[in-house]
């Protein structure tokens, strides 16, 4: 199947690590030039390295997404060597495990601005250019929580947080769709990423190897998912055959969800 997104910039946020990763593998896989922009230089490097002994197109770039002015620098670096983005894929995420009487309200500001802020700020970026092409494909990997909060592993700040930047991607996607640009959000449930491993064996107890027993019986699909299974997700959603896709709020999670819809 051709998504036809080939000679597309692709710029990936968090792409150097879990389904931020994956995405930029198979973007590149399907022909687009794509920056790997993340905050670490060696996993940026690694991943860059990696696509390109695949035969893709990749550049990296080390920047903090979690600001406006790290936003736009990274843009600026990726449209200097490549062009302005055609695919933009906005993924910053932080954790930090508390019940509303361990968190402070700083906490509850900063976590806004993780998990809103920062689709708006590469948003702000990214979407003037894609108006003069008349065409663009905005993706943010959010989280299943936004719509169904997840109780007893102390997730209180992403619960809170996350839906606020649903509502910015559904309201966003109506204001660009007259101009050939999609705005989803990809919603993943339980995904096997070093990040959700790593929560679970230091914020809950429960170590990798026991995770499948711990989280598999409450998913219909009896386990955790791979991070390929976003990255295709999202793919699909950047190509041209996802163009009638706008608005959504696509859960990714194994049928874990208890919604209809």
């Amino acid at each position: 199947m051709d998504f036809n997104i080939s000679g597309k910039v692709a710029f990936v946020s968090g792409g150097s690590k879990g389904m931020g990763r994956e995405a930029a593998l198979m973007l590149a896989a399907e022909g687009c030039k794509v920056a790997v922009v993340a905050r670490t230089q060696g996993p940026i490097d690694e991943t860059v390295a990696l696509i390109r002994s695949l035969g893709g197109c990749a550049m990296g770039v080390s920047a903090d997404l979690t600001t406006r002015d790290g936003v736009r620098a990274a843009v600026a670096a990726v449209t200097a060597e490549f062009g302005a983005p055609d695919i933009a894929i906005s993924n910053v995420t932080e954790n930090k495990a508390g019940d509303f009487n361990d968190v402070e309200d700083d906490d509850f500001e900063h976590f806004f601005k993780i998990y809103a802020m920062t689709v708006v700020h590469l948003a702000r970026e990214v979407i003037p250019a894609m108006k003069e092409k008349g065409w663009g494909r905005f993706v943010a990997i959010g989280s299943a929580t936004a719509k169904e909060p997840v109780g007893n592993i102390q997730h209180m700040l992403a619960n809170t947080t996350r839906p606020a930047a649903a509502g910015f991607m559904k309201t966003l996607s109506d204001e660009v769709a007259k101009f050939g640009i999609t705005c989803n959000t990809v919603a993943p449930g339980w995904i096997g990423t070093d990040n959700m491993f790593d929560y679970l064996e230091k914020k809950v107890g429960v170590k990798r190897d026991k995770v499948n027993e711990f989280i598999g019986h409450r998913i219909p699909a009896g386990r955790v998912g791979r991070p390929e299974e976003i990255g295709s997700t999202i793919t699909y959603l950047c190509s041209h055959l996802a163009g009638f896709i706008t608005g959504e709020w696509i859960v990714v999670d194994g049928g874990n969800h208890a919604s209809v819809f």
